[in-house]
């Protein structure tokens, strides 16, 4: 399998979708507008590029898949995604010419990778084929040879990787099966979830009755989509009554700070259900900065670092 026969047909309408919710995002929050039309250029070509990426995973039947999420077993754990470092070294080229129209910083990390890839130290497809949740080391060891920020390799990375595992994930994991995950990590990658959101079940039918909101947490890292149990902390796990507490700013009625009293771990949750679509991970946090200022004020730690 290269790619999920629907990731051409769909690029039309994830484009429509991406540009709207940005749009949304700049009539409230008018101040991210210089971040935003930067990124929108990564995630328009994320998007364009899909049917050019190859990924060649190997074949996950759906018994192999049930077992892995009855047993608590990421994916990428027992199953090769089949990444290739050529296609991801195309899309880096693609990339490169981005940042490099981006600011200072961005411009210098670029220059650095290319005269570290030509003294022969850093081989970029390779390196990027080797990314995985968990493998914080490979950005560590890379960045210390190259001369950069983490931060700033980390973010490279993810442009790049991101919609290569996008299309691992849709074809290992349609959302049809995840019911069966109520883990914390990522059923894909294994990653930490990256964002929470918050959407209404359908009416059940019954008068004066609303639907049930169901918890589901993004994946920054492949694009992942999965329910979890309402109440229950991602990082310590705590389900004790009055441990789940949230804040939220009286001119965002989509956004709030979901965090644990027991731990002081938090996320960023959004109501899916005010955003008129499905809500784009990146973007999303991006734009939602301000709401780690709210949370560092109550000395509270973020569950996964945004890079």
């Amino acid at each position: 399998m290269s790619k999920p026969a629907s990731s051409d047909r769909n690029e039309p309408s994830a484009l429509k979708a991406l540009n709207r919710r940005a749009e949304a995002i700049l009539r409230a929050r008018p101040a991210y507008k210089e971040m935003v039309d930067f990124y929108l250029v990564i995630f328009r070509r994320q998007i364009e590029w899909r049917s050019r990426l190859e990924v060649h995973p190997e074949t996950v039947s759906a018994e192999q898949a049930a077992k892995c999420l009855t047993e608590g077993t990421p994916l990428a754990e027992r199953f090769d995604p089949g990444i290739v470092p050529d296609s991801l070294l195309e899309l880096w080229g693609e990339m490169k010419t981005v940042f490099g129209h981006g600011n200072d910083v961005l411009r210098q990390a670029v220059e650095k990778i290319d005269d570290a890839e030509k003294a022969g130290g850093f081989v970029p497809g390779t390196w990027l084929s080797e990314q995985r949740p968990g493998r914080g080391e490979l950005v560590a060891d890379a960045a210390r040879l190259i001369g950069i920020d983490e931060p700033i390799l980390a973010s490279l990375a993810h442009a790049v990787t991101y919609p290569h595992w996008e299309l691992v994930s849709q074809g290992w994991l349609p959302e049809r099966r995840l019911d069966e995950w109520k883990r914390f990590r990522c059923p894909t990658c294994g990653g930490p979830p990256g964002l929470v959101e918050f959407r209404a079940e359908s009416s059940s039918g019954v008068e004066g009755i609303k639907p049930a909101k169901r918890r589901f947490m993004h994946c920054s890292f492949c694009s992942s989509r999965w329910t979890v149990l309402p109440l229950k902390c991602p990082a310590c796990g705590s389900s004790k009554s009055g441990d789940a507490k949230y804040l939220f700013t009286t001119d965002e009625k989509e956004w709030r700070i979901d965090f644990c009293k027991s731990c002081h771990h938090y996320m960023k949750a959004i109501d899916g259900d005010k955003v008129h679509g499905r809500v784009h991970v990146g973007l999303e946090l991006l734009t939602a900065v301000h709401l780690d200022m709210l949370a560092r004020d109550k000395d509270l730690k973020p569950l996964e670092v945004c890079a």
